[in-house]
């Protein structure tokens, strides 16, 4: 999980556009040559930032509250 680029993809994309990202990402996932890793790091920070953006439609939240939160609930399923 990477902050920054999970920050970055939810200032500068739409809902819309993480769907086609993920779904481009899931399609790579199905050639072995591919770094699985890092595709899952990819996917995991398109997924956060599309639940951040859902939230922030849903509730009218500003960005920042919903990415700090997103943070915080993480950061209670960590500990």
């Amino acid at each position: 999980m990477n902050v920054a680029r999970i920050r970055t993809l939810a200032q500068n994309e739409t809902i819309e556009g993480l769907d086609k990202l993920e779904e481009s990402l899931m399609a790579k996932m199905d050639d072995d040559t591919n770094d699985l890793e890092a595709l899952g790091g990819e996917l995991t920070d398109i997924l956060s930032a599309k639940q951040i953006l859902i939230r922030v439609r849903d509730e009218g939240i500003p960005l920042a509250v919903g990415l700090r939160d997103f943070m915080k609930s993480v950061r209670g399923i960590i500990n």
